[in-house]
Order: structure tokens, then C-alpha cells, then sequence
């Protein structure tokens, strides 16, 4: 029963104050959670960096082809 109360609460045993504390999110999950509730803007910037590095690779592509000739 503990154990489920734990893990359903996320709450741990602080030892140092003597008290229960909740379990602190870690940062990538409170990314994981912000992409999924903004799926539009993620996707806006992730198409954005996508077209940007493509853009700077033509560019570079392109001004080696000027220098060969």
C-alpha cells in the first residue's frame, strides 16, 4: 500500500527537515508537456529550424559550385 501511495503521489521522505515532500518534475518532462499541449507552435518552430538549415546548406552548396567554375 505504501508503495502505491508513493508512486501515485509522487511524495518521498525528506530525512534533513523530517517532513513528506512531492517529487520534483524534471525539466524535460515539463518540455514533453508543453509540446503536447502546444502541438501548432511546435510545429511552426520545428518546420522554421528545418527550412533554415536547409536554406543555409543550398546556400553553401551553391556559392561552392561559383567557386568551381
Amino acid at each position: 500500500m505504501e508503495y502505491a501511495k508513493d508512486e501515485f503521489f509522487k511524495i518521498r521522505y525528506n530525512t534533513k527537515l523530517n517532513r513528506f515532500q512531492m517529487k520534483k518534475e524534471a525539466w524535460t518532462s515539463r518540455i514533453c508537456e508543453k509540446i503536447k499541449a502546444h502541438k501548432l507552435i511546435t510545429t511552426v518552430i520545428l518546420a522554421f529550424l528545418v527550412f533554415s538549415t536547409i536554406n543555409i546548406i543550398m546556400i553553401c552548396n551553391f556559392m561552392k559550385i561559383l567557386q568551381s567554375i
